[in-house]
């Protein structure tokens, strides 16, 4: 599984294969998960690659990675103003919400109120299109021809 992680160039495929392993937290997880975080550039699946870090990292392990995922996710509106995609998945109950009630971390809670503060400021209709369920899975709220009508006229607004 290591291997077709590494080798797989597709996201889609690779975020599937991270979330399976998750679930599965293979003997050498603390590597893997290590490694799958370094790899990652969204997010979302470096903060996956936590959640299976966490099973077997210490708190103070764990707040290293967080804190730079904070440095992260400080910068985003920078260079992505409207970073609903990430920021629905990061707050949906497979992640920070998990992550909150399971490893009640101060880094976790700190990166919370930051992914909240930046969720807050953006306008609202860039807010609840989806979420995902405790596994993972994608889950439309609002469909996706009324979420483009609702963004065009928000960008012509």
């Amino acid at each position: 599984m290591d291997e077709t992680y590494f080798n797989t160039k597709d996201i889609a495929k690779r975020n599937a294969l991270l979330k399976q392993l998750i679930f599965d937290l293979p003997e050498d997880g603390k590597d893997f998960f290590l490694k799958a975080y370094k790899k990652e550039r969204y997010l979302d699946m470096r903060l996956t690659a936590i959640r299976g870090y966490a099973a077997f990292a210490s708190q103070e392990e764990v707040a290293v990675l967080m804190n730079k995922m904070l440095e992260i996710l400080k910068r985003r509106p920078e260079s992505t103003p409207y970073n609903y995609q990430e920021y629905e998945i990061l707050r949906s109950a497979f992640l920070m919400p998990y992550l909150l009630e399971k490893y009640p971390y101060d880094c976790f809670e700190k990166f919370n109120e930051q992914l909240e503060k930046q969720y807050d400021a953006m306008p609202e209709v860039y807010k609840g299109i989806f979420t995902c369920n405790d596994k993972g899975e994608h889950i439309q709220l609002i469909p996706p021809v009324v979420v483009r009508k609702q963004i065009e006229e928000f960008l012509r607004g």
